[in-house]
């Protein structure tokens, strides 16, 4: 990808202090820490679990069902210094390769973690419109109230340029080289890589990965030139995906009682695990950008870190057609399985009024509404597979025919036995 990918935005989207006074601090999460930090190893032990090895947990927040990654460059030595320059070209790449299938298999890992209203969904790029702000200089030592202020600037002119900022979004704020960020292993002294956080939006603070060499993953996976970027791909797809699970830190997915990695997807399987004596998977992967660096994410449904999502299908059972009298109750269980055995959650669309469906599958209530309805029943499994089944309910009016005995002839004081017959409407509780 060549530099014209990048728009020149100048001091419009620049820090100024007047931006402090707006700014909302979110929980700092996901912090990569750099390779050879002393993490605190089995702080927390568990019935079929030792952390950092246990299961994220669901904390009833959002998550982001269609990511979308603007990609923000601070400081005017990217447009400048031909180094900085390969950077921001490696970086594009690697956010307009993640989410294109059938080559990412790597995001789809994150399809798992869904919320009340669906799962995250890779169908093409995330990577929108990138920027350089090269009409001021970062701040050495920028806090992340800096960058707060840096991402809601930045959030506001892809506003006015046509582009929804929400909740879906993540904006990756890449300092130039020398920023040093608050706390950022510079020189290989900090005590972080990377982290993520909110303000009016995800943001993620990136800094110049190379100004903490081999500390922050600078040919981690590839020697020689081949791996100068490595740290950015690693560092990058771990906050890429946290972002994902847990774009409001700590009300998405997250183990709360992992002290030893910071619990979120990637911080579990970070460095491959070698800061808490783990040794899990991480290598190159193929995209449809180039080849980049990555570690591996945590999966519930493979129990442990893994590089690809784990394939898995639902079936859905057809319940049949289905009659109903206005005023009927149901009671219907929906069937289907997994492949992989996981537990399914229940939806349906144009269910006759009156009906439901809970998260099990039981569909109930009181039909109300003549009509021929033809809904769909919806299953999906914690790894984001999906199953589907419809049927046509027909609701008719609650009616009775009685049918007609003719006229009778009897004597005077003759005692009389008619049976007499009629059909209720078909469906009909009577």
């Amino acid at each position: 990808m060549g530099p014209s990918r990048c728009s020149r935005v100048a001091s419009e989207i620049g820090f100024a202090s007047a931006d402090l006074h707006h700014v909302k601090l979110g929980k700092i999460a996901g912090i990569v820490r750099p390779r050879g930090w002393h993490a605190a190893r089995a702080a927390k032990v568990k019935a079929a679990c030792t952390e950092p090895n246990c299961n994220l947990v669901y904390n009833g927040g959002p998550v982001q069902h269609n990511p979308q990654v603007f990609l923000l460059f601070w400081g005017p030595n990217w447009n400048t210094d031909p180094n900085q320059l390969a950077t921001s070209n490696y970086l594009a790449g690697l956010y307009e390769g993640l989410g294109v299938a059938p080559q990412d298999t790597w995001s789809a890992i994150n399809s798992q973690y869904g919320d009340g209203s669906g799962f995250p969904q890779f169908t093409g790029t995330e990577l929108q419109f990138p920027i350089i702000d090269d009409g001021s200089t970062p701040p050495t030592g920028v806090t992340q109230a800096q960058l707060a202020a840096e991402a809601n600037a930045a959030a506001s002119v892809w506003a006015s340029s046509g582009f929804t900022i929400n909740n879906n979004s993540q904006i990756v704020i890449a300092t130039q080289s020398g920023t040093c960020p608050q706390g950022f292993a510079c020189g290989g002294s900090g005590s972080y890589c990377a982290w993520h956080s909110y303000s009016n939006e995800p943001f993620t603070n990136m800094p110049y990965q190379l100004d903490a060499g081999g500390s922050c993953g600078e040919n981690f996976v590839n020697p020689g030139t081949a791996g100068i970027h490595d740290g950015f791909s690693m560092v990058g797809g771990h906050e890429y995906a946290e972002t994902i699970t847990d774009p409001v830190p700590g009300e998405g997915w997250l183990d709360n009682a992992d002290n030893v990695s910071g619990g979120e997807i990637g911080d579990k399987c970070a460095w491959g695990g070698v800061i808490w004596g783990s040794n899990d998977p991480f290598g190159n992967v193929t995209l449809s950008t180039g080849t980049f660096a990555m570690q591996s994410l945590w999966s519930n449904a493979a129990n442990g870190c893994v590089m690809a999502a784990t394939e898995d299908t639902v079936s859905v059972t057809t319940p049949g057609n289905r009659d109903t009298g206005t005023g009927g109750t149901v009671a219907l269980q929906l069937a289907g399985s997994s492949s992989g055995s996981h537990p399914l959650q229940w939806t349906a669309t144009g269910l006759p009024t009156g009906l439901s469906v809970s998260s099990s599958g039981l569909i109930t209530g009181t039909a109300t509404t003549a009509g021929t309805y033809t809904p769909v029943v919806y299953a999906s499994d914690d790894t984001g597979a999906t199953g589907s089944a419809s049927l046509t309910w027909n609701v008719v009016a609650d009616t009775v025919t009685v049918t007609n005995p003719g006229n009778q002839a009897s004597f005077a004081q003759a005692a009389v036995k008619l049976q007499l017959s009629g059909s209720p409407a078909p469906g009909s509780p009577r």
